[in-house]
């Protein structure tokens, strides 16, 4: 039986046409406005990825939303952490984003973001999917879509990045980068960006036509194009991100695409030198991570999977940096979202402060071989934990925070349901490839 999407703390995501639509996407919006005018609110921004639906998504959502009075802010086409960021900012008293960030192009989706810059917690995501099943309000689509200038917003974002890095240092390398921006939402902003940096930018799927050239989630497996145009010319180091420009993976100066673990991990290595602090990253995350903390004496708290859970958690240690092994970074200093520009700034700040390669800085990395597969299983999931646990009996450490984690002095694996989509997660990491096969192995023979 094929699993409805439900609006979580991660959105709402569906296929356009099939289980999303305008009607859908005006009951959410209609939703939210009344939960955020019960709050005394008046203004909401709204921003979007470069998905062919986002035009008709928006003025559903505009109808919605000023149908009740509110006053609607258009950010265009732009990434989901510059809305975060401008939320907050600009004290909106709240946004909503048109994304469906990694999914294949038929899909699209909504994330609600409240004033504080984050996204809506579990008390709202209740609150608003209450008030849609009372709604019964009809959508009949009446205005044409017109596109706006959203340069003002764009370069806030930019400037705030900027405050926080060494613009100097990094200008006096001139860098040159290649990006991959799969025509979506970080097309425009981030070459401005590296411009910004004095980078010499090279764009690759550089425009806004929401035309998806890959598999639009920033894995190895996708990135063939950016190692293609790297091996054309000489680069010092190369970017990608996915439709709604949250997430960052990274290609060397040889143009070798690096597992996106390495985003995290680099971004992190320049952050607690200047800024040392504890780590919070979530349960499925590389242990690199703890290797980075050790050297400067701080700890790596785990949290359940999900960029509010990894948030959440920061704030409740007390930590200054936070992120998910999934090619996200959340520096709070700047912004408390996923945010790939960021980990741009970052990394570039730490290739010009130790005067290194990309692949120099990561050779000083201690190295583990992870492997990450989800599946369709339609069993119970306890039921399947509770034959792990006996399977597993001689890990050191189980974790049942979110699904079930085993540890081992030498490897570790997760298995958990996804948040996103109607699939259950594996996710092993260990010194040795043979490990982590055997591992994959043992949970498989019980499904």
């Amino acid at each position: 039986m094929e699993q409805k999407p439900k609006l979580t703390i991660s959105g709402y995501r569906g296929i356009w046409g099939k289980n999303l639509n305008e009607q859908i996407v005006f009951d959410f919006a209609l939703a939210f406005g009344k939960m955020i005018k019960e709050k005394g609110g008046k203004k909401i921004l709204i921003g979007r990825d470069a998905r062919q639906s986002g035009p008709a998504s928006f003025l559903a959502i505009k109808e919605a939303l000023e149908s009740i009075g509110l006053t609607v802010d258009n950010a265009g086409i732009i990434p989901t952490p510059s809305v975060l960021l401008l939320v907050k900012k600009l004290s909106y008293d709240g946004g909503i984003l048109i994304t469906a960030s990694h999914n294949p192009i038929e899909y699209n989706g909504l994330k609600f973001v409240m004033s504080s810059g984050l996204f809506a917690g579990l008390e709202e995501i209740n609150k608003i999917n209450e008030l849609k099943e009372g709604s019964n309000e009809t959508y009949t689509p009446s205005k044409n879509f017109i596109e706006e200038d959203n340069k003002k917003f764009r370069d806030i974002h930019i400037e705030e990045i900027l405050k926080n890095l060494d613009v100097d240092l990094i200008k006096n390398k001139r860098y040159k980068v290649a990006i991959d921006t799969i025509n979506s939402a970080g097309s425009i902003i981030a070459p401005e960006f590296f411009k910004k940096l004095g980078c010499e930018v090279s764009a690759i799927n550089g425009d806004q036509s929401g035309n998806f050239a890959h598999e639009p989630e920033p894995l190895v497996k996708n990135l063939s194009q950016l190692r293609e145009a790297m091996s054309k010319d000489t680069f010092d180091i190369g970017f990608a991100i996915d439709p709604d420009a949250d997430r960052l993976v990274i290609a060397n100066e040889l143009g070798e695409i690096l597992s996106e673990e390495y985003t995290l991990v680099l971004a992190l290595k320049d952050i607690i030198g200047k800024d040392p602090s504890d780590i919070v990253v979530n349960m499925s995350t590389s242990r690199m991570c703890e290797d980075i903390a050790k050297d400067f004496g701080k700890k790596v708290f785990r949290s359940k999977v999900g960029e509010l859970n990894v948030v959440n958690k920061m704030f409740e240690t007390g930590s200054h940096i936070s992120g998910e092994g999934n090619g996200a970074l959340i520096y709070p200093k700047i912004n408390t979202a996923r945010d790939s520009l960021v980990s741009i700034g970052l990394v570039l700040e730490l290739l010009a402060k130790e005067n290194k390669t990309v692949s120099q800085i990561v050779d000083e990395i201690p190295k583990y071989v992870m492997k990450k597969e989800k599946f369709t299983f339609s069993g119970d999931l306890n039921s399947l934990y509770q034959k792990l646990r006996i399977k597993f009996q001689d890990a050191l450490v189980v974790n049942d925070l979110d699904g079930l984690r085993f540890d081992w002095a030498d490897s570790w694996i997760h298995v958990r349901p996804s948040n996103t989509e109607p699939k259950t997660w594996i996710i092993s990491e260990a010194t040795k490839e043979e490990r982590v096969n055997e591992l994959f192995t043992q949970v498989k023979l019980l499904l």
